[in-house]
């Protein structure tokens, strides 16, 4: 009987132990295969559900028929950025997030008003450049700087549905 509890014991730590492996390792490979923002502690992931119970509630909403989906395209205004959200199904999914100002950063450290050196330095040289829009991409997810005189005066995350 003792061996069989020690056996048990023995199942159930491993199972704990995998279930959390496999949890870290699942956030390891969001974070490597798509760009995320983070606000207020809420990791904001493109392409996932969007719920204002989830992401918080938002300070103004607006909604207007799909072009690309069957349903509701979604905007949701926070202090200082925009999410809008695609239908897919019953739920509503996050296509972009774009900044207000200069009082919020991607998660690398990069706002409004830094320059394109700084974010050569944080991102690295493999962007596509159009005039004056800097595309770094990874996954189905970019995010994109644009900048007047070197300086950065857009950041937007975007989404391929």
């Amino acid at each position: 009987m003792k061996n069989i509890s020690k056996l048990l014991l023995t199942i159930m730590i491993a199972i704990l132990l995998t279930t959390g492996c496999g949890k870290k390792e699942k956030e390891e490979n969001v974070k490597n295969t798509a760009y995320t923002f983070v606000y207020e502690d809420k990791e904001f992931i493109l392409g996932d559900v969007f719920t204002e119970d989830k992401y918080g509630k938002a300070i103004d909403y607006s909604e207007v028929a799909s072009c690309a989906f069957e349903g509701l395209d979604k905007t949701y205004t926070y202090e200082h950025f925009v999410v809008t959200t695609y239908p897919s199904g019953n739920t509503d999914k996050i296509m972009s997030i774009y900044f207000n100002d200069s009082e919020i950063s991607t998660t690398e450290g990069i706002k409004i008003g830094d320059s394109i050196n700084d974010l050569t330095t944080k991102y690295g040289n493999e962007y596509e450049e159009e005039d004056n829009l800097y595309t770094y991409t990874l996954g189905k997810t970019h995010i994109k700087f644009i900048h007047e005189n070197d300086i950065i005066t857009s950041i937007e995350y975007t989404y391929d549905a």
